[in-house]
């Protein structure tokens, strides 16, 4: 469950500026985030995640309160149990796929074990010695999912994940998402712009336009 009531500024006060004033709840399976470019979905996110701090307002994840201006609660990123996945995937080039989903697990001594559970949830075991630039997208948007998971978040905030894959490998990692999603019954808040995408997944939906709820 999230429960989120938030304003945000963006840009120069003194002109004509982006501003983002929102309120939902929604509770578990995969909320999608639609919206044109620019209408504040990406904004939220980075909120939720604490990459940006709201002006004012509220985020509360499940029992936790990660941001609360009124109370002056402001969770640092790390205090935050988030998965993220972003558009260009944010792997460590240097890093294989195993040592990438092993970053996102705190807990040092399940580091490795997480890794090869996460890999055969996703089932790129067979790469999991493979650098970045050796895998596909697909498979590279795979580990970025499985490090996501890796350290068991409240929640999974998707950026666009699938707009650098082709239409075959999209189809597949939509249906992969939404049997994570299930399996694993955490809640997902995916972003898109794409109407395809955003009628084949969502438990619940979301439309922003212009930084308010459409």
């Amino acid at each position: 469950m999230i429960e989120l009531a938030v304003k945000k500024h963006l840009g120069d006060k003194q002109n004509s500026a982006f501003r983002l004033d929102i309120k939902f709840s929604v509770g578990e399976g995969i909320t999608v985030l639609a919206g044109s470019s620019g209408a504040g979905k990406t904004t939220t996110l980075r909120m939720i995640a604490g990459i940006l701090a709201p002006d004012e307002g509220f985020i509360k994840v499940g029992t936790q309160t990660y941001f609360d201006s009124s109370r002056g609660i402001n969770l640092s990123i790390q205090m935050r149990q988030v998965g993220f996945v972003f558009q260009d995937y944010a792997l460590f080039p240097h890093l294989t796929a195993e040592q990438n989903i092993a970053y996102g697990v705190k807990n040092s001594s399940l580091k490795r074990e997480k890794a090869r559970e996460m890999l055969s949830l996703f089932h790129i075991e067979p790469i999991r010695g493979q650098l970045p630039r050796e895998m596909s997208g697909g498979e590279q948007q795979r580990v970025a999912l499985a490090r996501a998971l890796a350290s068991d978040p409240d929640i999974v905030l998707l950026d666009e994940p699938l707009s650098a894959v082709d239409v075959e490998t999209r189809a597949k990692l939509l249906d992969e998402i939404e049997a994570v999603q299930h399996e694993t019954a955490i809640p997902f808040i995916y972003v898109t712009h794409n109407e395809t995408e955003a009628a084949r997944l969502g438990t619940h939906r979301i439309t922003l336009k212009g930084g308010s709820i459409e």
